[in-house]
């Protein structure tokens, strides 16, 4: 069994628009979950000068075939000129693992998109 699976971490200032990015990628499949933390605060050096906003963190989860997708996908949709797009490679249980791979495998999307349409 394939328990590999990767975590891409992002963040925006929008609570709403969280919303809108975690809900496009788990509808297309892919990813199976994304999480939004509660409003937190960043600090960074933004063209020399030091900058704080608030920010909500997204951990988005998928299988590992499909970090690439994601990464891409942000690159295009994230409002930021240069979005935070953070991969973690990793293990989970196996249980979690499958569900992963099952939420985010094209053949399972495709059977969904034809079920609902």
């Amino acid at each position: 069994m394939n328990n590999h699976l990767g975590i891409i971490l992002t963040s925006i200032d929008d609570a709403s628009t969280a919303k809108t990015l975690a809900k496009q990628m788990v509808e297309s499949g892919l990813a199976a979950c994304v999480q939004i933390s509660a409003r937190g605060t960043s600090v960074y050096r933004w063209q020399g000068h030091v900058q704080e906003n608030t920010e909500y963190f997204l951990s988005i989860k998928t299988s590992s075939k499909r970090i690439s997708e994601i990464k891409q996908w942000l690159e295009r949709h994230h409002p930021y000129d240069i979005p935070e797009i953070i991969v973690l490679k990793g293990r989970a249980a196996e249980q979690y693992a499958a569900w992963v791979n099952i939420s985010t495998s094209p053949e399972t999307n495709s059977e969904n998109e034809a079920t609902h349409a």
